[in-house]
């Protein structure tokens, strides 16, 4: 049976950030509203004059992803928030496994959200795998300084566990040196053996050495102006609470299923019995060739039963003589 996500909203990077008060802009660059031009799920504050990309990407009714990515002028600073390439993730269970899923498989339970296949990573050790993705193609060298677990940013919510972490690279582009960072949260959720993984809160960003301080006082006052819609997140609950009643419907479906078969099974539990009976006692059961009637036999080898018409019964992988004729095993 497929499962869904658990109902509850995929969450943003940082949103409880949307409950805190915007602090006073950093000296620097003037700072403008961005809003999703998507579904105005959620507004942040970005500096006046950066090339800004981004919004909420929707990939299935319970698979929202959010990305705002923040480029300096010179070209030289890109900072990042969220990535809408990163998937809500299936844990390999070994009914997957026999299905014949792997990691790297794309998931898509009843339609509700893209996942893809793989073993949970914590905040820390995904950091790193999403930096090397990143950031080696951009520098000719990436050396890791430096991984780290930190404080999650978001509570741990019902059944969830919640590790974070970071890690720190060393970048030599073009000469010249740059720092290259990740911040990971990821929260992970198993029920009844199976579990979903998601990447609850995700920074990151490249910058010259010389501009490190900068860049993080840009990014940690954008991340203080994000807000999410209260409409938008209402209408996300409504969403969750649709595809939770679809999923109760596919339950009851198919416990009343398996109650059916089961009944089944009990109302033919005799002839089971009798057909395991016969098996310990080597014999089967044939339709006489005379009468009709039904008649066990020896069920040694051979492979096929003959009856001729005295009534004797043998077995032969063919028919022994013209006067033999095939007893067909009782259905």
């Amino acid at each position: 049976m497929q499962r869904t996500l658990p109902l509850v909203l995929i969450l943003f990077v940082f949103p409880t950030a949307s409950l805190s008060r915007p602090g006073n802009p950093p000296p620097g660059p003037s700072w403008r509203t961005f809003q999703d031009p998507a579904e105005h799920a959620f507004q942040i504050a970005v500096p006046e004059g950066w090339k800004i990309t981004g919004g909420l990407y929707r990939f299935g009714p319970l698979d929202p992803r959010m990305m705002i990515d923040m480029v300096s002028p010179d070209g030289k600073t890109d900072i990042r928030i969220g990535d809408y390439r990163v998937p809500p993730f299936a844990t390999l269970t070994p009914t997957l496994r026999a299905t014949g899923f792997h990691e790297g498989s794309r998931y898509n339970p009843r339609n509700m959200a893209q996942q893809v296949v793989a073993n949970y990573r914590p905040g820390w050790v995904f950091a790193d795998v999403y930096g090397q993705g990143r950031y080696s193609g951009l520098c000719g060298k990436l050396k890791l300084k430096s991984m780290k677990k930190e404080n999650p940013v978001n509570s741990t919510q019902g059944f969830a566990d919640t590790e974070a972490g970071d890690v720190l690279y060393a970048c030599e582009s073009s000469g010249e040196m740059q720092v290259a960072y990740v911040f990971a949260e990821t929260q992970l959720t198993m029920m009844q053996g199976t579990g979903v993984w998601q990447v609850s809160s995700l920074v990151s960003f490249i910058t010259p050495h010389s501009q490190t301080h900068e860049t993080l006082k840009v990014l940690y006052h954008a991340l203080s102006t994000f807000q999410i819609s209260q409409e938008w997140y209402r209408r996300q609950l409504e969403i969750n609470q649709q595809a939770s009643n679809v999923a109760m419907r596919d339950f009851e479906h198919n416990m009343a299923t398996m109650h059916t078969e089961y009944e089944r099974r009990s109302a033919a539990s005799q002839s089971q019995f009798d057909e395991m009976d016969r098996a310990l006692r080597g014999v089967d059961l044939v339709t006489d060739t005379v009468d009709g009637k039904p008649r066990e036999v020896w069920n040694g080898t051979g492979g096929r039963h003959w009856e001729n018409g005295m009534g004797d019964v043998t077995n032969a992988p063919s028919q022994p003589g013209g006067n033999w004729q095939e007893a067909k095993p009782r259905q």
